[in-house]
C-alpha cells in the first residue's frame, strides 16, 4: 500500500483538490488565509457506505500532509528565486543594497524555520518527503562507530534515556557489525532512537524532530573504562546532521559573499525542485491507490495485503532488511491489535 491516499488533481498552477464535492476547497481557504491542512480536513467526505472509506481516513491525512509540504516546497522556491534574482542583479552594481538582501535573507529563515509545521511534519531538514509518520532528525553519537565497537578490548555499554531503564550492550572484539547494531536499535528503540547504517556502512541515529530537543543531554552511556568511562554516566554528545538550507552562511557585505550566496541559494533551489518532484510522485501514487481501493472490497484489500507483508516478511534476508521492518513493528502491542480487529 503506497503511503498516501486520496485523490488530487495536480498540475502547474492549479492545486484544487477534486474528490466528491471538495474540488476547490483548499484553493479557496488559501484565498481566505485560512491553512490547507484545516480545509481539507473540513472538506473530507464523511465516511459511509463505500467499503474503502474505512481504510482511506489515515490515508486522506497523509495526502493532507503531503499537499501542506507542496504548498511549503512551492512558496520557498518562490521566495528563493526573487533573492536569486535579487543577488544576480546586485552583483553588476557598484553598490550593493545591503539591508535589502538581508532583508530577504532574514524572510527565507523565518520561513525555513517554520518548515516542521507549514509542512505538516511530513519534510524533515534535508527536505525528505516523509509521510504516515513524524519527521526524522538524523544524527551522530560521538565516540559510537561501528570500527570502535566491534574491535579492541569487550565492554558493557550501558545506556539511558531521562528517567528510562537503562539497557546494556556488549561491544568489542568478536562482537559482529549486525550484532552490535542490532544491540544499539534494542537498547535505544524504546526512546524512539533508531541505529541505522548510510551508504557507505557509517553508523548513524535518528529520532522524531520533535524529540530532538529532549534527547539532547538526556542520552547518557557508562562503559567500563575501554570506550567510555566506567562510574557516573556521562551525557553522549549528539551532533545534528547539518540542514539542507543553511540561511545563517548567506552574507551580502560584499561582492563577494553575494557570490557564494548565490552558488548557495542555486543548490537549495535544486534540491527543493527534487522535493516538488518527489511529493508529485507521492500524490499520483495516492490517486492510484485510491482508484485500486474504490473497486475493492475490504475482504479483498485486507488478503492481499497480509499476503504480500508475509510474502515481504518470509523472503531471504539479511540483517539489513530485517532492520527496515522492525522499527514498523516497534510499539504494535497485542492489544492494539485486539483493538483493530474489534472493529470488523
Amino acid at each position: 500500500m503506497p503511503a498516501t491516499l486520496g485523490s488530487i488533481s495536480h498540475s502547474p498552477g492549479d492545486k484544487r483538490w477534486s474528490k466528491d464535492g471538495a474540488p476547490i476547497a483548499a484553493a479557496a481557504a488559501r484565498s481566505a488565509g485560512v491553512s490547507s491542512r484545516a480545509a481539507l480536513a473540513s472538506a473530507r467526505p464523511q465516511t459511509g457506505g463505500a467499503s474503502g472509506w474505512r481504510y482511506s481516513t489515515q490515508l486522506n491525512e497523509q495526502l493532507t500532509s503531503a499537499q501542506c509540504a507542496l504548498d511549503y516546497v512551492e512558496d520557498m522556491l518562490s521566495q528563493l528565486q526573487g533573492f536569486k534574482d535579487s543577488l544576480s542583479q546586485q552583483l553588476t552594481q557598484r553598490r550593493l543594497d545591503t539591508d535589502g538582501l538581508n532583508a530577504q535573507r532574514d524572510a527565507l529563515g523565518q520561513a525555513w524555520q517554520r518548515r516542521r509545521d507549514d509542512s505538516a511534519g511530513s519534510l524533515d531538514s534535508q527536505l525528505r518527503l516523509s509521510l504516515g509518520a513524524p519527521a526524522r532528525q538524523s544524527f551522530v553519537a560521538r565516540g559510537l562507530d561501528l570500527d570502535s565497537l566491534t574491535s579492541g578490548a569487550p565492554e558493557t555499554l550501558v545506556f539511558s534515556v531521562g528517567g528510562a531503564a537503562p539497557a546494556a550492550v556488549r561491544v568489542g572484539e568478536g562482537v559482529r557489525r549486525d550484532e552490535a547494531l542490532r544491540g544499539l536499535n534494542q537498547a535505544l528503540g524504546p526512546a524512539g532512537v533508531r541505529c541505522e547504517l548510510d551508504d557507505y556502512g557509517r553508523l548513524g541515529f535518528s529520532c522524531s524532530e520533535r524529540d530532538w530537543d529532549r534527547l539532547q543531554g538526556a542520552l547518557t552511556v557508562r562503559g567500563g573504562g575501554v570506550r567510555f568511562p566506567g562510574g557516573v554516566p556521562q551525557p553522549l554528545t549528539l551532533e545534528a546532521e547539518a540542514p539542507a538550507i543553511d540561511v545563517s552562511r548567506w552574507r551580502a557585505d560584499d561582492h563577494a559573499q553575494v557570490r557564494l550566496a548565490l552558488q548557495d541559494v542555486l543548490r537549495a533551489i535544486a534540491r527543493l525542485q527534487q522535493t516538488h518532484s518527489a511529493i508529485d510522485g507521492a500524490i499520483a501514487e495516492a490517486r492510484q491507490s485510491i482508484s485500486q481501493l474504490s473497486r475493492t472490497d475490504e475482504q479483498s484489500w485486507a488478503s492481499g495485503f497480509v499476503s504480500d507483508f508475509n510474502a515481504r516478511l518470509n523472503q531471504t534476508a539479511d540483517f539489513n532488511h530485517l532492520q527496515q521492518l522492525v522499527p514498523a513493528l516497534l510499539g504494535i502491542s497485542r492489544y492494539r491489535v485486539l483493538a483493530l480487529l474489534s472493529l470488523r
